[in-house]
């Protein structure tokens, strides 16, 4: 192991836990990521098997909560001295830990928090934190206060840090709900060791009414979703918190979550962390263009939900290619909603009736998988081909980056040539043995087609990205750099000029 890895936190809490008619066994709940897990022990027989949420109450005073719970059963141990011990193992999806047990069946979310791995370079209030190197003109007046009660003297080269204090870095009303960006420093006092200023940013999500905990963390890995494509590789989702509607001594009472399966950032290599002026939205600069975007990408989600997850899966894959990742880039577009796609062709009164012909006659056959394939063929006549599809998406892209990205169409179709040549073993009128050694070309073709041309939808100013001088600091920009010398090559691989 690296010396410098980090190794993973680990929470462990022993307390009490009742999980059927009230009654009260003795477990320990260990929060490791993935490898949540709740031991009970108990000398009475355990039903665990028909339990979705079980509360606890730890030792140390913290109420937890284990939400859509999963066990294989109870076993036991016997022995002449201790007689029949039971003891049972629950995985929760999810802890909330606390002053109080949520009910998760009530709608009583107010609120919900989160970090990601790149929160402080999508959202990069330079100015909101500084140092006044050359303070001789203000050191006096920070220490008007403290000098009322004691003699402090200056030095010839006095620094004064400072925060602005403008905490609220971006809100945007979308239709899951306000989402919010906001700083979060902590400081010290200051003595003879330093003084610091500390920040942390914060994503929080207000939904316009409360909502129950599964709506409220569906809302947030949407929002994660967002500022993966934004942050160009997938996001690490952190230190979530809930605030809630119970409200003691006028403070909104407040439950930190430790989901079992988390979002992890699997890119960590520099090569790929993102740099503030390569990501395509700047939420300091050009709030408006941010919100826009933010709003309309959330309001569309629903229906994009399932592509859009896709995406982030062929993201996680960072720097690894292989034909399945190609394959699922491509198929990205197949599951695209209809508005986003070409409308249905209307077939002649000839050639429908001719299609309903030829389906009356195999149905007549037994059914079998030629028969059942030549009616899939036959009921898809009239819709949009995955080729057509793709054709469409990267109609958009033209539209704003024709200029820099010639001759888009073609790579596409060859990338589209190749995944056929996986799922169906015919790359059309390109050899495959040619163009395999630029799979991740291709791959990264339809990944930049698919994400640019939803964030253009949603009224991202294309142009205005293009226009300015990138690094390596986010997919969008790689792909740009890479763009040129790939389209050489593919056009060599394949023979065209």
């Amino acid at each position: 192991m690296s010396k410098n890895r980090k190794k993973e936190n680990t929470s462990r809490f022993l307390g009490n836990f009742t999980f059927r008619d009230g009654e009260s066994v003795v477990g320990e709940v260990q929060l490791k990521g993935s490898d949540t897990l709740l031991k009970l022990h108990s000398d009475q027989p355990l039903n665990v098997t028909d339990v979705s949420c079980i509360n606890g109450v730890a030792y140390s005073g913290e109420a937890l909560t284990l939400i859509d719970c999963n066990s294989p059963g109870m076993g036991h141990i016997s022995s002449r001295s201790k007689g029949t011990q039971y003891h049972a193992k629950v995985f929760p999806h999810y802890v909330t830990v606390g002053q109080f047990h949520l009910n998760q069946d009530q709608p009583s979310i107010k609120t919900i928090e989160f970090t990601t791995t790149d929160i402080a370079t999508l959202f990069y209030d330079f100015d909101a934190f500084g140092s006044v190197i050359d303070a001789s003109s203000i050191i006096d007046a920070a220490l008007q206060e403290p000098r009322q009660t004691r003699l402090i003297e200056t030095g010839p080269l006095p620094l004064v840090q400072y925060f602005t204090g403008k905490d609220c870095i971006a809100e945007v009303h979308t239709e899951i709900g306000t989402i919010s960006v906001h700083h979060r420093p902590s400081s010290s006092i200051g003595d003879p060791t330093g003084v610091f200023i500390k920040n942390h940013i914060v994503v929080s999500i207000r939904p316009n009414e409360p909502v129950h905990f599964d709506d409220a963390i569906e809302r947030m890995y949407a929002t994660a979703n967002f500022l993966s494509v934004a942050a160009g590789r997938a996001q690490g989702v952190d230190h979530v918190r809930i605030i809630t509607t119970d409200i003691v001594d006028d403070i909104p009472q407040s439950l930190s979550v430790h989901p079992s399966y988390r979002w992890k950032a699997f890119d960590k290599t520099e090569l790929h962390e993102p740099h503030p002026g390569d990501v395509p939205l700047d939420p300091i600069l050009r709030p408006a263009e941010f919100s826009m975007v933010l709003s309309d990408w959330v309001r569309r989600h629903d229906s994009w939900r399932i592509a859009r997850s896709r995406y982030l899966g062929c993201l996680r894959k960072a720097n690894s290619y292989d034909p399945d990742r190609l394959v699922a880039a491509a198929n990205m577009f197949d599951i695209l909603p209809g508005d986003a796609v070409p409308l249905n062709t209307e077939l002649t009164e000839d050639l429908a009736a001719t299609r309903d012909d030829c389906v009356a006659m195999f149905r007549k056959h037994p059914v079998g998988i030629e028969r059942n394939a030549a009616l899939s063929a036959l009921g898809r006549l009239g819709h949009p081909s995955l080729p057509k599809k793709v054709k469409h998406r990267v109609a958009v892209v033209e539209s704003k980056l024709g200029d820099k990205f010639v001759d888009l169409q073609f790579v596409a179709s060859v990338a589209i040539k190749c995944r056929n040549f996986f799922v169906h073993g015919n790359s059309g009128d390109i050899q495959y043995d040619s163009v395999e050694p630029l799979i991740p070309f291709l791959t990264d073709a339809l990944e930049f087609i698919f994400a640019t041309s939803d964030f253009i939808d949603a009224g991202w100013d294309a142009q205005h990205w293009n226009s300015r001088a990138h690094s390596w600091g986010h997919s969008f920009s790689r792909f740009r750099s890479e763009y040129e010398m790939g389209l050489a090559e593919l056009r060599r691989a394949t023979g065209s000029s």
